[in-house]
């Protein structure tokens, strides 16, 4: 290996480890100013289509993230002027405002972001806005999450995703797409509910994560342990890829005393909910979900703080990759209509390693089931 390409190597890592401290440094940031935070979000004409100036704005929206009150600056407020009128009202409301951090959604790019707008009212006004926010107030909210859960917390369109997995009503969202298109046709009346509604999801999810109640597509609500927040999916999967090794260390007792023996499913259970006791202080054995498709089923374990169900399967030489997706895709099905399960954990043990391809099973049952989060993990090793 080359001094050339072994100093690059060191370069990356260090520009890595540079970008993970500041963003390390931006969430505490927002964390200790989020009570006086404001949310802001606009809709506009397509950028891809527009090459010869700065695009046009429909609509910006606002929202107080502690109060939840929300305001519109909307082409439709104006007979004459509009997009003039609304962007110079946008930028004298955020003078006023100049000591809040501002929370976006990916407004950090050429296209879509305060240095846009700031061009925008230039190019109709042919003066520079009375305010624009330093750097040090902007906050993306998707960065933010995506520094703490990681870049796959959610599938694409990651908005709209995370909205679903967290149960938030959409009656207006509209797409950057679709958006473009109300605008070709003038309808900004549809451009600036969507706009509200968007102000109020980012304000709500943002909400979630500061309290540790956002659930991603691998990670559910945060629990406190030993002075520190830990993630109440992961804790649970980790709990079971060390089962095998807590039941062999059970085996070796001081003189030969009784000891657990993990014969049958009953075991298993037994010795997860005791582990799951070191965690979570109410859990719920075994209960009926509500019936579906005219019959219930019992549910292993339900941990109702952090709204999470656990199913414990294990598997057996007769099962196969195809039967074992068909029982748990029943399992799955059930539970959307518990009121108290968020997150669903199939957890299936596979000391045998009789399920030949593990990882495929794991992310193609792994999905979002009518609002119903789940996380297949298969314990092979």
């Amino acid at each position: 290996m080359g001094l050339a390409y072994q100093f690059s190597l060191l370069l990356e890592l260090s520009l890595n480890n540079q970008a993970m401290a500041t963003l390390d440094l931006k969430l505490k940031d927002f964390a200790a100013r989020a009570e006086s935070a404001i949310v802001v979000h606009y809709g506009c004409e397509s950028w891809f289509e527009v090459k010869d100036r700065p695009v046009a704005v429909s609509c910006v929206g606002v929202l107080e993230l502690q109060s939840g009150t929300s305001k519109a600056f909307s082409q439709i407020d104006y007979r004459e002027n509009g997009e003039q009128l609304l962007l110079e009202e946008f930028f004298t409301w955020l003078r006023g405002n100049a000591d809040a951090p501002l929370l976006t959604w990916n407004m950090n790019m050429a296209e879509f972001s305060f240095d846009a707008l700031s061009k925008r009212y230039r190019f109709l006004s042919g003066t520079d806005p009375s305010y624009i926010p330093p750097e040090d107030h902007r906050f993306d909210l998707d960065q933010l999450i995506a520094f703490r859960y990681g870049r796959g917390y959610a599938d694409h369109p990651k908005f709209y995703n995370i909205a679903v997995m967290n149960g938030f009503e959409k009656r207006h969202l509209l797409t950057g797409k679709e958006e473009a298109e109300r605008f070709k046709n003038g309808d900004h009346g549809d451009i600036r509910r969507s706009i509200i509604e968007k102000t109020k999801l980012i304000g709500f999810l943002a909400n979630l994560f500061l309290e540790g109640r956002l659930e991603t597509k691998s990670s559910g609500r945060l629990l406190t342990f030993a002075g520190e927040r830990l993630d109440s999916v992961q804790v649970v999967t980790t709990i079971a890829q060390r089962l095998l090794f807590v039941e062999r260390q059970l085996l070796v007792r001081h003189s030969n005393r009784p000891t657990l023996k993990v014969e049958n499913e009953y075991d298993l259970q037994d010795l997860f909910h005791s582990l799951l006791r070191l965690f979570f202080d109410d859990i719920r054995k075994e209960e009926f979900s509500p019936s579906y498709a005219g019959s219930s089923k019992r549910i292993d374990f339900i941990l109702p703080e952090v709204g999470l169900a656990i199913e414990l399967k294990h598997s057996r030489p007769t099962l196969t990759e195809k039967e074992l997706g068909d029982e748990l895709t029943i399992d799955i099905a059930a539970y959307p209509a518990h009121p108290a399960v968020r997150h669903l954990v199939c957890l299936v043990f596979d000391p045998g390693g009789y399920i030949l391809n593990p990882r495929g099973v794991e992310r193609d049952l792994s999905v979002i089931k009518e609002k119903l989060l789940v996380t297949v993990r298969i314990i092979d090793r």
